[in-house]
Protein backbone atom coordinates (compact mmCIF):
# COMPACT_ATOMS: atom_id res chain seq x y z
CA UNK A 1 0.00 0.00 0.00
CA UNK A 2 1.16 3.25 -0.90
CA UNK A 3 2.30 5.57 2.10
CA UNK A 4 -0.55 8.29 2.79
CA UNK A 5 1.31 11.43 1.27
CA UNK A 6 1.42 9.29 -1.90
CA UNK A 7 -2.21 8.63 -2.06
CA UNK A 8 -2.89 12.47 -0.69
CA UNK A 9 -0.94 14.12 -4.17
CA UNK A 10 -2.90 11.63 -6.59
CA UNK A 11 -6.02 12.64 -4.98
CA UNK A 12 -4.75 16.70 -5.44
CA UNK A 13 -3.91 15.77 -9.10
CA UNK A 14 -7.24 13.94 -9.81
CA UNK A 15 -9.22 17.14 -8.00
CA UNK A 16 -7.13 19.83 -9.55
CA UNK A 17 -7.83 17.54 -14.11
CA UNK A 18 -11.57 17.66 -12.74
CA UNK A 19 -11.19 21.18 -11.82
CA UNK A 20 -9.42 22.01 -14.95
CA UNK A 21 -12.28 20.03 -16.66
CA UNK A 22 -14.87 21.55 -14.95
CA UNK A 23 -13.34 25.61 -15.45
CA UNK A 24 -12.99 23.95 -19.53
CA UNK A 25 -16.78 23.38 -19.72
CA UNK A 26 -17.72 26.52 -17.79
CA UNK A 27 -16.04 28.77 -20.02
CA UNK A 28 -17.50 26.68 -23.06
CA UNK A 29 -20.56 27.50 -21.74
CA UNK A 30 -19.53 31.13 -20.97
CA UNK A 31 -17.95 31.63 -24.62
CA UNK A 32 -20.59 29.93 -26.56
CA UNK A 33 -23.84 31.21 -24.39
CA UNK A 34 -22.29 34.64 -23.51
CA UNK A 35 -24.04 36.42 -20.39
CA UNK A 36 -27.45 35.42 -18.98
CA UNK A 37 -29.02 38.84 -20.39
CA UNK A 38 -27.66 38.16 -23.90
CA UNK A 39 -29.39 34.61 -23.72
CA UNK A 40 -32.77 36.91 -22.65
CA UNK A 41 -32.11 39.72 -25.55
CA UNK A 42 -31.73 37.34 -28.10
CA UNK A 43 -35.09 35.58 -27.12
CA UNK A 44 -37.14 38.67 -26.69
CA UNK A 45 -35.52 39.44 -30.28
CA UNK A 46 -37.04 35.91 -31.83
CA UNK A 47 -39.93 36.11 -29.35
CA UNK A 48 -41.29 39.69 -30.53
CA UNK A 49 -40.56 38.75 -34.41
CA UNK A 50 -42.88 35.27 -34.41
CA UNK A 51 -45.86 34.27 -33.84
CA UNK A 52 -46.18 30.38 -33.08
CA UNK A 53 -49.87 29.03 -32.08
CA UNK A 54 -49.50 28.98 -28.07
CA UNK A 55 -53.43 28.31 -27.79
CA UNK A 56 -52.97 24.14 -26.39
CA UNK A 57 -48.78 24.53 -25.69
CA UNK A 58 -45.99 26.28 -24.98
CA UNK A 59 -43.56 27.20 -27.49
CA UNK A 60 -40.64 25.57 -28.92
CA UNK A 61 -37.80 26.49 -30.48
CA UNK A 62 -35.85 24.43 -33.12
CA UNK A 63 -32.81 25.55 -34.36
CA UNK A 64 -31.85 24.58 -38.10
CA UNK A 65 -28.39 24.52 -38.78
CA UNK A 66 -27.83 25.23 -42.32
CA UNK A 67 -25.22 27.26 -43.23
CA UNK A 68 -26.70 27.23 -47.16
CA UNK A 69 -30.17 27.39 -46.80
CA UNK A 70 -30.88 29.57 -50.10
CA UNK A 71 -28.55 26.94 -52.38
CA UNK A 72 -31.35 25.27 -53.92
CA UNK A 73 -30.23 22.07 -53.80
CA UNK A 74 -31.61 18.53 -52.46
CA UNK A 75 -29.86 19.30 -49.15
CA UNK A 76 -32.21 22.31 -49.20
CA UNK A 77 -35.30 20.61 -50.15
CA UNK A 78 -34.66 18.32 -47.27
CA UNK A 79 -34.20 21.36 -45.20
CA UNK A 80 -37.68 23.21 -45.71
CA UNK A 81 -39.87 20.10 -46.28
CA UNK A 82 -39.05 19.51 -42.71
CA UNK A 83 -39.54 23.14 -41.45
CA UNK A 84 -42.97 22.27 -43.39
CA UNK A 85 -44.07 19.15 -42.47
CA UNK A 86 -42.78 20.78 -38.87
CA UNK A 87 -44.95 23.72 -39.07
CA UNK A 88 -48.23 21.62 -40.77
CA UNK A 89 -48.19 19.41 -37.04
CA UNK A 90 -46.26 21.05 -34.52
CA UNK A 91 -47.91 25.24 -35.04
CA UNK A 92 -46.37 25.91 -31.66
CA UNK A 93 -42.72 25.38 -32.71
CA UNK A 94 -40.94 28.00 -34.25
CA UNK A 95 -38.10 27.01 -37.30
CA UNK A 96 -34.48 28.89 -36.16
CA UNK A 97 -32.55 28.70 -39.32
CA UNK A 98 -28.60 29.57 -38.64
CA UNK A 99 -27.95 30.82 -42.40
CA UNK A 100 -24.66 32.33 -44.04
CA UNK A 101 -26.82 33.46 -46.77
CA UNK A 102 -27.25 36.68 -45.65
CA UNK A 103 -30.41 36.96 -47.60
CA UNK A 104 -33.66 38.18 -44.69
CA UNK A 105 -36.73 36.21 -44.11
CA UNK A 106 -38.70 37.30 -46.58
CA UNK A 107 -36.10 37.19 -49.74
CA UNK A 108 -35.44 33.07 -48.25
CA UNK A 109 -38.90 32.22 -48.09
CA UNK A 110 -39.85 33.60 -51.52
CA UNK A 111 -37.23 31.71 -53.50
CA UNK A 112 -37.84 28.56 -51.55
CA UNK A 113 -41.14 28.91 -53.05
CA UNK A 114 -40.58 29.71 -56.39
CA UNK A 115 -37.29 26.72 -56.23
CA UNK A 116 -39.40 24.36 -54.35
CA UNK A 117 -43.15 25.31 -54.51
CA UNK A 118 -43.36 24.75 -50.38
CA UNK A 119 -45.61 27.74 -49.00
CA UNK A 120 -43.58 28.51 -45.44
CA UNK A 121 -45.59 30.54 -42.85
CA UNK A 122 -42.82 33.56 -41.63
CA UNK A 123 -44.70 33.76 -38.50
CA UNK A 124 -42.91 30.97 -37.14
CA UNK A 125 -39.51 31.49 -39.15
CA UNK A 126 -36.74 33.29 -37.89
CA UNK A 127 -33.37 33.66 -39.35
CA UNK A 128 -30.05 34.17 -37.52
CA UNK A 129 -27.16 34.99 -39.57
CA UNK A 130 -23.81 34.04 -39.20
CA UNK A 131 -20.53 35.39 -40.45
CA UNK A 132 -17.79 33.10 -39.95
CA UNK A 133 -18.99 30.52 -43.13
CA UNK A 134 -15.66 31.04 -44.22
CA UNK A 135 -13.93 27.90 -42.08
CA UNK A 136 -16.57 25.90 -43.94
CA UNK A 137 -16.42 26.93 -47.56
CA UNK A 138 -12.41 27.60 -47.43
CA UNK A 139 -10.63 24.44 -48.84
CA UNK A 140 -7.60 23.95 -47.03
CA UNK A 141 -4.84 22.31 -48.77
CA UNK A 142 -4.15 19.80 -46.48
CA UNK A 143 -6.62 18.30 -43.67
CA UNK A 144 -9.70 19.83 -45.03
CA UNK A 145 -11.76 17.04 -43.29
CA UNK A 146 -10.42 18.20 -40.38
CA UNK A 147 -10.35 22.04 -40.25
CA UNK A 148 -13.45 22.27 -42.17
CA UNK A 149 -15.20 20.35 -39.28
CA UNK A 150 -13.65 22.48 -36.24
CA UNK A 151 -14.90 25.07 -38.86
CA UNK A 152 -17.96 23.83 -38.27
CA UNK A 153 -17.79 23.94 -34.16
CA UNK A 154 -16.39 27.76 -34.55
CA UNK A 155 -20.09 28.46 -36.54
CA UNK A 156 -22.24 26.89 -34.29
CA UNK A 157 -20.92 28.31 -31.43
CA UNK A 158 -21.47 31.69 -32.73
CA UNK A 159 -25.12 30.50 -33.31
CA UNK A 160 -25.86 29.21 -30.05
CA UNK A 161 -24.73 32.63 -29.21
CA UNK A 162 -27.28 34.18 -31.55
CA UNK A 163 -29.85 31.82 -29.83
CA UNK A 164 -29.67 29.46 -27.95
CA UNK A 165 -32.74 26.68 -29.08
CA UNK A 166 -34.87 24.26 -27.62
CA UNK A 167 -34.12 21.68 -29.95
CA UNK A 168 -30.76 21.41 -32.29
CA UNK A 169 -31.15 19.90 -36.05
CA UNK A 170 -28.26 19.45 -38.16
CA UNK A 171 -29.82 18.47 -41.70
CA UNK A 172 -26.07 19.12 -43.47
CA UNK A 173 -24.03 16.39 -41.27
CA UNK A 174 -21.59 18.49 -39.24
CA UNK A 175 -21.31 15.71 -36.09
CA UNK A 176 -18.12 17.24 -34.76
CA UNK A 177 -20.98 20.11 -33.60
CA UNK A 178 -22.42 18.32 -31.07
CA UNK A 179 -20.34 17.50 -28.66
CA UNK A 180 -20.29 21.72 -28.46
CA UNK A 181 -24.28 21.57 -27.61
CA UNK A 182 -23.69 18.13 -24.95
CA UNK A 183 -21.74 20.65 -23.37
CA UNK A 184 -23.36 23.67 -23.18
CA UNK A 185 -26.05 21.76 -21.65
CA UNK A 186 -27.57 17.67 -22.26
CA UNK A 187 -31.37 19.33 -21.93
CA UNK A 188 -31.03 20.58 -25.86
CA UNK A 189 -32.24 17.31 -28.04
CA UNK A 190 -29.88 16.56 -31.33
CA UNK A 191 -31.38 16.00 -33.97
CA UNK A 192 -29.40 14.31 -37.22
CA UNK A 193 -29.80 14.18 -40.53
CA UNK A 194 -27.30 12.78 -42.51
CA UNK A 195 -26.10 13.25 -46.44
CA UNK A 196 -22.87 11.56 -46.82
CA UNK A 197 -20.65 10.55 -44.08
CA UNK A 198 -17.33 12.90 -43.70
CA UNK A 199 -15.28 9.46 -43.28
CA UNK A 200 -16.02 5.91 -44.92
CA UNK A 201 -14.55 2.67 -44.97
CA UNK A 202 -14.84 3.26 -48.87
CA UNK A 203 -12.54 6.32 -48.33
CA UNK A 204 -9.76 4.77 -45.79
CA UNK A 205 -9.82 1.96 -48.34
CA UNK A 206 -9.38 3.84 -51.09
CA UNK A 207 -6.22 5.45 -49.67
CA UNK A 208 -4.64 2.13 -48.14
CA UNK A 209 -5.05 0.47 -52.02
CA UNK A 210 -3.38 3.62 -53.21
CA UNK A 211 -6.30 4.37 -55.77
CA UNK A 212 -5.95 7.71 -57.08
CA UNK A 213 -9.44 9.56 -57.20
CA UNK A 214 -11.84 12.81 -55.93
CA UNK A 215 -10.21 12.21 -52.45
CA UNK A 216 -7.10 11.08 -52.98
CA UNK A 217 -4.69 13.16 -54.91
CA UNK A 218 -2.48 10.97 -57.31
CA UNK A 219 0.32 12.46 -55.96
CA UNK A 220 -0.14 10.68 -52.52
CA UNK A 221 -1.48 7.39 -54.31
CA UNK A 222 1.88 7.30 -55.56
CA UNK A 223 4.16 7.53 -52.72
CA UNK A 224 3.99 4.96 -49.81
CA UNK A 225 5.10 6.88 -46.99
CA UNK A 226 2.65 9.50 -48.21
CA UNK A 227 -0.40 6.79 -48.01
CA UNK A 228 0.59 5.81 -45.08
CA UNK A 229 0.34 9.16 -43.49
CA UNK A 230 -3.01 9.71 -44.99
CA UNK A 231 -4.07 6.25 -43.93
CA UNK A 232 -3.26 7.49 -40.05
CA UNK A 233 -4.45 10.79 -40.29
CA UNK A 234 -8.05 8.97 -41.72
CA UNK A 235 -7.95 6.57 -38.86
CA UNK A 236 -7.81 9.41 -36.02
CA UNK A 237 -10.57 11.50 -38.38
CA UNK A 238 -12.79 8.74 -38.06
CA UNK A 239 -12.79 8.06 -34.50
CA UNK A 240 -13.07 11.65 -33.89
CA UNK A 241 -16.02 11.51 -35.98
CA UNK A 242 -17.61 8.42 -34.59
CA UNK A 243 -16.96 10.02 -31.05
CA UNK A 244 -18.51 13.30 -32.25
CA UNK A 245 -21.59 11.64 -33.64
CA UNK A 246 -22.30 9.00 -30.62
CA UNK A 247 -24.09 12.29 -29.04
CA UNK A 248 -26.77 12.79 -31.17
CA UNK A 249 -30.34 11.90 -29.87
CA UNK A 250 -31.85 10.93 -33.33
CA UNK A 251 -30.36 10.20 -36.33
CA UNK A 252 -31.67 10.01 -39.99
CA UNK A 253 -29.72 8.78 -43.31
CA UNK A 254 -30.74 9.78 -46.68
CA UNK A 255 -29.94 6.06 -48.09
CA UNK A 256 -29.27 2.47 -47.25
CA UNK A 257 -25.57 3.28 -48.46
CA UNK A 258 -25.26 6.31 -45.74
CA UNK A 259 -26.58 3.99 -43.14
CA UNK A 260 -24.75 1.27 -43.23
CA UNK A 261 -21.57 3.81 -42.86
CA UNK A 262 -23.22 6.07 -40.04
CA UNK A 263 -24.29 2.87 -37.67
CA UNK A 264 -20.74 1.84 -38.10
CA UNK A 265 -18.89 5.23 -37.04
CA UNK A 266 -21.75 6.28 -34.77
CA UNK A 267 -22.75 2.71 -33.05
CA UNK A 268 -26.22 3.93 -32.52
CA UNK A 269 -28.19 1.14 -34.69
CA UNK A 270 -31.49 1.58 -32.92
CA UNK A 271 -31.51 5.42 -33.15
CA UNK A 272 -30.76 5.77 -36.90
CA UNK A 273 -33.15 5.30 -39.44
CA UNK A 274 -33.27 6.11 -43.51
CA UNK A 275 -35.33 8.99 -44.23
CA UNK A 276 -35.43 9.26 -48.06
CA UNK A 277 -35.14 12.47 -49.44
CA UNK A 278 -38.39 14.02 -50.27
CA UNK A 279 -37.96 14.58 -54.83
CA UNK A 280 -40.74 16.80 -56.52
CA UNK A 281 -42.36 14.50 -59.57
CA UNK A 282 -45.14 16.55 -59.93
CA UNK A 283 -43.94 18.14 -63.01
CA UNK A 284 -42.27 15.28 -64.56
CA UNK A 285 -44.49 11.96 -64.19
CA UNK A 286 -47.28 13.67 -66.72
CA UNK A 287 -44.67 13.82 -69.64
CA UNK A 288 -45.71 11.22 -72.24
CA UNK A 289 -43.35 7.90 -71.96
CA UNK A 290 -43.23 7.56 -75.88
CA UNK A 291 -42.21 8.12 -78.49
CA UNK A 292 -38.96 10.09 -77.03
CA UNK A 293 -36.34 11.49 -79.06
CA UNK A 294 -32.75 8.79 -78.92
CA UNK A 295 -31.40 11.53 -76.84
CA UNK A 296 -28.94 10.95 -74.06
CA UNK A 297 -29.69 12.75 -71.02
CA UNK A 298 -27.24 13.48 -68.04
CA UNK A 299 -28.07 15.46 -65.31
CA UNK A 300 -25.66 16.53 -62.38
CA UNK A 301 -23.01 19.73 -61.61
CA UNK A 302 -20.09 19.66 -63.21
CA UNK A 303 -17.77 18.33 -60.12
CA UNK A 304 -15.13 16.04 -60.39
CA UNK A 305 -16.50 13.05 -58.24
CA UNK A 306 -19.67 13.35 -60.68
CA UNK A 307 -17.10 11.31 -63.45
CA UNK A 308 -18.74 12.95 -66.27
CA UNK A 309 -15.46 11.84 -68.63
CA UNK A 310 -16.80 8.03 -68.15
CA UNK A 311 -19.94 9.14 -69.83
CA UNK A 312 -18.09 10.51 -73.07
CA UNK A 313 -15.94 7.34 -72.94
CA UNK A 314 -19.08 5.31 -72.58
CA UNK A 315 -21.13 7.26 -75.77
CA UNK A 316 -17.75 7.02 -77.87
CA UNK A 317 -17.64 2.62 -76.80
CA UNK A 318 -21.24 2.80 -78.15
CA UNK A 319 -21.08 4.70 -81.83
CA UNK A 320 -17.77 2.33 -82.33
CA UNK A 321 -19.93 -0.65 -81.55
CA UNK A 322 -22.52 0.41 -83.17
CA UNK A 323 -21.77 2.25 -86.48
CA UNK A 324 -25.99 2.53 -86.78
CA UNK A 325 -25.56 4.49 -84.68
CA UNK A 326 -23.00 6.69 -85.71
CA UNK A 327 -24.51 10.07 -87.58
CA UNK A 328 -22.70 10.50 -91.42
CA UNK A 329 -20.30 13.51 -91.65
CA UNK A 330 -22.86 14.85 -93.92
CA UNK A 331 -25.54 14.31 -92.15
CA UNK A 332 -26.90 17.67 -90.80
CA UNK A 333 -28.02 17.12 -87.28
CA UNK A 334 -30.66 19.61 -85.21
CA UNK A 335 -29.13 21.81 -82.83
CA UNK A 336 -30.00 21.76 -78.89
CA UNK A 337 -31.95 25.34 -79.38
CA UNK A 338 -34.03 23.43 -82.48
CA UNK A 339 -34.45 20.32 -80.40
CA UNK A 340 -36.06 22.64 -77.43
CA UNK A 341 -38.49 24.24 -80.10
CA UNK A 342 -39.53 20.71 -80.57
CA UNK A 343 -40.33 20.51 -77.23
CA UNK A 344 -41.89 23.38 -77.20
CA UNK A 345 -44.26 22.55 -80.00
CA UNK A 346 -44.71 19.00 -78.26
CA UNK A 347 -47.54 19.36 -75.27
CA UNK A 348 -46.12 16.94 -72.87
CA UNK A 349 -48.94 14.56 -73.31
CA UNK A 350 -48.93 14.18 -77.13
CA UNK A 351 -47.21 11.84 -79.73
CA UNK A 352 -44.15 13.40 -81.27
CA UNK A 353 -42.37 12.75 -84.09
CA UNK A 354 -39.59 9.84 -83.99
CA UNK A 355 -38.46 11.64 -87.17
CA UNK A 356 -36.78 14.47 -86.10
CA UNK A 357 -33.55 13.16 -84.65
CA UNK A 358 -32.58 9.97 -86.29
CA UNK A 359 -29.08 9.46 -85.00
CA UNK A 360 -28.57 9.30 -81.04
CA UNK A 361 -27.33 12.10 -79.04
CA UNK A 362 -25.60 12.83 -75.15
CA UNK A 363 -27.09 15.98 -73.53
CA UNK A 364 -24.68 16.69 -71.04
CA UNK A 365 -26.81 19.12 -68.14
CA UNK A 366 -24.71 20.52 -64.86
CA UNK A 367 -24.35 23.46 -63.37
CA UNK A 368 -21.32 25.21 -62.68
CA UNK A 369 -20.62 26.59 -58.79
CA UNK A 370 -17.07 28.25 -59.68
CA UNK A 371 -14.44 28.63 -62.80
CA UNK A 372 -13.27 24.78 -62.04
CA UNK A 373 -16.47 23.18 -62.66
CA UNK A 374 -16.80 25.59 -66.24
CA UNK A 375 -13.16 24.60 -66.86
CA UNK A 376 -14.28 20.90 -66.42
CA UNK A 377 -17.16 21.37 -69.12
CA UNK A 378 -15.07 22.71 -71.07
CA UNK A 379 -12.96 19.92 -71.10
CA UNK A 380 -15.72 17.61 -71.54
CA UNK A 381 -16.19 19.17 -74.93
CA UNK A 382 -12.25 18.74 -75.71
CA UNK A 383 -13.05 15.10 -74.87
CA UNK A 384 -15.49 14.84 -77.16
CA UNK A 385 -13.51 16.35 -79.53
CA UNK A 386 -10.79 14.11 -79.40
CA UNK A 387 -12.82 10.93 -79.64
CA UNK A 388 -14.21 12.11 -83.08
CA UNK A 389 -17.73 12.28 -81.24
CA UNK A 390 -18.15 16.27 -80.84
CA UNK A 391 -21.22 16.23 -83.16
CA UNK A 392 -23.10 14.30 -81.31
CA UNK A 393 -22.57 15.36 -77.64
CA UNK A 394 -23.68 18.59 -76.15
CA UNK A 395 -22.35 20.26 -72.78
CA UNK A 396 -24.86 22.70 -71.48
CA UNK A 397 -23.91 24.64 -68.64
CA UNK A 398 -26.41 26.37 -65.78
CA UNK A 399 -29.52 25.64 -67.67
CA UNK A 400 -32.53 26.84 -66.07
CA UNK A 401 -35.06 24.71 -65.02
CA UNK A 402 -37.92 25.12 -67.65
CA UNK A 403 -34.96 23.91 -70.07
CA UNK A 404 -33.89 20.84 -67.90
CA UNK A 405 -37.43 19.98 -67.95
CA UNK A 406 -37.41 20.10 -72.11
CA UNK A 407 -34.86 17.59 -72.08
CA UNK A 408 -36.02 15.16 -69.44
CA UNK A 409 -39.39 15.22 -71.80
CA UNK A 410 -37.59 15.22 -74.94
CA UNK A 411 -34.75 12.16 -74.27
CA UNK A 412 -35.50 7.87 -74.04
CA UNK A 413 -32.62 7.45 -72.03
CA UNK A 414 -30.63 8.92 -68.24
CA UNK A 415 -27.22 8.13 -67.77
CA UNK A 416 -25.79 9.22 -64.24
CA UNK A 417 -22.33 8.03 -63.72
CA UNK A 418 -21.05 8.88 -60.00
CA UNK A 419 -19.47 6.19 -58.19
CA UNK A 420 -20.63 5.85 -54.26
CA UNK A 421 -23.81 8.43 -54.37
CA UNK A 422 -25.02 8.79 -51.55
CA UNK A 423 -28.39 9.46 -52.98
CA UNK A 424 -28.90 10.70 -56.37
CA UNK A 425 -32.38 12.85 -56.74
CA UNK A 426 -31.36 13.46 -60.20
CA UNK A 427 -31.68 9.80 -61.27
CA UNK A 428 -35.49 9.70 -59.45
CA UNK A 429 -36.20 13.13 -61.26
CA UNK A 430 -35.13 11.20 -64.60
CA UNK A 431 -37.05 8.03 -63.60
CA UNK A 432 -40.52 10.09 -62.84
CA UNK A 433 -40.03 11.59 -66.33
CA UNK A 434 -39.93 8.66 -68.26
CA UNK A 435 -36.58 7.95 -68.88
CA UNK A 436 -34.51 4.82 -69.05
CA UNK A 437 -32.08 5.46 -66.47
CA UNK A 438 -28.52 4.03 -66.17
CA UNK A 439 -26.54 4.55 -63.23
CA UNK A 440 -23.55 3.58 -61.76
CA UNK A 441 -23.71 0.13 -59.94
CA UNK A 442 -22.72 1.45 -56.30
CA UNK A 443 -23.92 3.35 -53.09
CA UNK A 444 -27.80 4.90 -53.09
CA UNK A 445 -28.30 3.81 -56.76
CA UNK A 446 -27.71 0.57 -56.19
CA UNK A 447 -29.53 -0.37 -53.39
CA UNK A 448 -32.15 2.39 -52.70
CA UNK A 449 -33.03 3.96 -56.27
CA UNK A 450 -32.52 1.47 -59.13
CA UNK A 451 -33.71 -1.41 -57.39
CA UNK A 452 -34.26 -4.05 -59.25
CA UNK A 453 -31.69 -3.20 -61.82
CA UNK A 454 -30.65 -4.77 -65.19
CA UNK A 455 -26.93 -5.87 -64.58
CA UNK A 456 -24.15 -7.27 -67.16
CA UNK A 457 -24.23 -11.33 -66.84
CA UNK A 458 -21.36 -13.08 -66.10
CA UNK A 459 -20.55 -13.52 -69.95
CA UNK A 460 -21.01 -9.24 -70.61
CA UNK A 461 -24.09 -9.27 -71.56
CA UNK A 462 -27.36 -7.31 -70.12
CA UNK A 463 -29.90 -9.57 -69.16
CA UNK A 464 -33.19 -7.45 -70.16
CA UNK A 465 -37.07 -8.71 -69.76
CA UNK A 466 -38.69 -10.46 -72.37
CA UNK A 467 -41.56 -9.34 -74.32
CA UNK A 468 -43.77 -11.31 -72.75
CA UNK A 469 -42.49 -10.31 -69.11
CA UNK A 470 -42.78 -6.83 -69.80
CA UNK A 471 -46.86 -6.94 -71.24
CA UNK A 472 -47.21 -9.31 -68.18
CA UNK A 473 -46.10 -6.34 -66.36
CA UNK A 474 -48.12 -3.78 -68.30
CA UNK A 475 -51.20 -5.52 -67.53
CA UNK A 476 -51.00 -6.31 -64.15
CA UNK A 477 -50.34 -2.77 -63.67
CA UNK A 478 -53.39 -1.87 -65.04
CA UNK A 479 -55.24 -4.09 -62.18
CA UNK A 480 -53.88 -2.49 -59.36
CA UNK A 481 -54.83 0.80 -57.50
CA UNK A 482 -52.69 3.75 -58.65
CA UNK A 483 -51.70 4.90 -55.07
CA UNK A 484 -50.80 1.38 -53.99
CA UNK A 485 -48.91 -0.07 -57.29
CA UNK A 486 -46.07 0.07 -55.61
CA UNK A 487 -46.56 -2.51 -52.61
CA UNK A 488 -47.65 -5.16 -55.17
CA UNK A 489 -46.20 -8.23 -54.70
CA UNK A 490 -46.72 -8.82 -58.71
CA UNK A 491 -44.74 -5.55 -59.55
CA UNK A 492 -41.86 -5.93 -57.21
CA UNK A 493 -40.17 -8.29 -59.38
CA UNK A 494 -39.79 -5.85 -62.59
CA UNK A 495 -36.65 -4.03 -63.34
CA UNK A 496 -36.98 -0.23 -63.22
CA UNK A 497 -33.43 0.93 -64.52
CA UNK A 498 -29.89 -0.44 -65.55
CA UNK A 499 -26.58 0.23 -63.12
CA UNK A 500 -23.27 -0.38 -64.59
CA UNK A 501 -19.69 -0.10 -63.75
CA UNK A 502 -17.12 -0.34 -66.28
CA UNK A 503 -17.27 2.48 -69.83
CA UNK A 504 -18.08 -1.05 -71.49
CA UNK A 505 -20.95 -1.85 -69.38
CA UNK A 506 -22.17 1.19 -69.64
CA UNK A 507 -22.19 1.58 -73.33
CA UNK A 508 -23.70 -2.21 -73.52
CA UNK A 509 -26.74 -0.59 -71.31
CA UNK A 510 -26.61 2.50 -73.65
CA UNK A 511 -27.61 0.29 -76.68
CA UNK A 512 -29.92 -1.78 -74.97
CA UNK A 513 -31.99 1.36 -74.14
CA UNK A 514 -31.58 2.86 -77.51
CA UNK A 515 -32.98 -0.28 -79.33
CA UNK A 516 -35.45 -1.89 -76.45
CA UNK A 517 -38.57 -3.21 -78.41
CA UNK A 518 -40.85 -0.62 -77.17
CA UNK A 519 -43.15 -2.80 -74.92
CA UNK A 520 -39.89 -3.62 -72.75
CA UNK A 521 -39.10 -0.04 -73.04
CA UNK A 522 -42.55 1.16 -71.92
CA UNK A 523 -42.53 -1.32 -69.28
CA UNK A 524 -39.65 -0.29 -67.63
CA UNK A 525 -40.39 3.41 -67.67
CA UNK A 526 -43.32 2.81 -66.03
CA UNK A 527 -41.87 0.35 -63.44
CA UNK A 528 -39.30 3.62 -62.54
CA UNK A 529 -42.12 6.23 -62.39
CA UNK A 530 -44.01 3.88 -60.02
CA UNK A 531 -41.21 3.94 -57.62
CA UNK A 532 -40.01 7.48 -57.94
CA UNK A 533 -43.40 9.00 -57.58
CA UNK A 534 -43.73 6.74 -54.41
CA UNK A 535 -41.22 5.55 -52.54
CA UNK A 536 -39.64 9.13 -52.53
CA UNK A 537 -42.26 11.35 -52.27
CA UNK A 538 -42.91 14.32 -50.22
CA UNK A 539 -45.64 12.72 -48.17
CA UNK A 540 -43.24 8.82 -47.43
CA UNK A 541 -40.71 11.72 -46.54
CA UNK A 542 -42.91 13.91 -43.65
CA UNK A 543 -44.57 10.38 -42.19
CA UNK A 544 -40.54 9.14 -41.91
CA UNK A 545 -39.76 12.61 -40.29
CA UNK A 546 -42.87 12.57 -37.98
CA UNK A 547 -41.70 8.82 -36.28
CA UNK A 548 -38.54 10.50 -35.60
CA UNK A 549 -38.83 13.58 -34.32
CA UNK A 550 -42.59 13.29 -32.41
CA UNK A 551 -40.24 10.96 -29.25
CA UNK A 552 -38.24 14.18 -29.34
CA UNK A 553 -41.09 16.68 -29.17
CA UNK A 554 -42.41 14.34 -26.17
CA UNK A 555 -39.15 13.87 -24.04
CA UNK A 556 -39.03 17.98 -24.02
CA UNK A 557 -42.87 17.50 -22.86
CA UNK A 558 -41.85 15.46 -20.10
CA UNK A 559 -38.94 17.47 -19.21
CA UNK A 560 -40.96 20.52 -18.54
CA UNK A 561 -43.38 18.58 -16.94
CA UNK A 562 -40.37 17.87 -14.27
CA UNK A 563 -39.12 21.15 -14.56
CA UNK A 564 -42.82 22.44 -13.19
CA UNK A 565 -43.36 19.53 -10.56
CA UNK A 566 -40.05 20.75 -9.01
CA UNK A 567 -41.06 23.98 -8.80
CA UNK A 568 -42.79 25.71 -6.12
CA UNK A 569 -46.69 25.51 -6.38
CA UNK A 570 -45.74 23.97 -9.80
CA UNK A 571 -49.14 21.56 -10.24
CA UNK A 572 -50.77 24.37 -12.25
CA UNK A 573 -48.28 24.26 -14.78
CA UNK A 574 -47.44 20.46 -14.32
CA UNK A 575 -51.07 19.83 -15.41
CA UNK A 576 -50.95 22.05 -18.56
CA UNK A 577 -47.93 20.87 -20.01
CA UNK A 578 -49.12 17.70 -19.49
CA UNK A 579 -52.27 18.01 -21.31
CA UNK A 580 -50.56 19.82 -24.11
CA UNK A 581 -47.98 16.74 -24.28
CA UNK A 582 -51.59 14.40 -24.61
CA UNK A 583 -52.42 17.09 -27.61
CA UNK A 584 -48.92 15.88 -29.62
CA UNK A 585 -49.35 13.56 -32.11
CA UNK A 586 -46.12 11.02 -32.21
Amino acid sequence: MPPIGTLVHYIFAIGVVAMVGVVFVLAIQVFTLGTQANQNETKDRVKNATAPDTSSHDAYYAGFFHPYPNAGGGGERVLWTMVKAIQDKYPFIVCVIYSGDNVTRDELLHNVRSKFGLAIKPETVYVVELSRRWWIDHKFRRLTLLMQSFGSVWLAAQAIHRFCPDIFIDTVGFAFTYPLIRLITARIPIVSYTHYPSISSDMQNAVSSREAGFNNDSAIAGSASLTALKSVYYGVFGRLYAFAGSFASTIMTNSSWTHSHIVKLFGKPKMTRVVYPPCDTSALVDFAIAPRQPVIVSLAQFRPEKNHVLQVQAFAKLLNSHPEFVAPAGEKLPSADELLRFADDAPSQSSASSDLLAYPMLIMLGGARNIDDEVRAEELRQTAEKLGIERQVRVIVNAPWSQVLKWLRLGKVGIHTMRDEHFGINIVEMMAAGLLTIAHDSAGPKLDIITPAIKCGSDGSPRPPSVKEASAFLDALKTVDTEKASDATTLDFFPVGMVATTADEFAQMLALALSADGTVAESIARAARKVASTKFSEHAFCTAFYRRFGPVVRWLDIQRSDDDDDSADGNTGSERVTSSSRNTVS
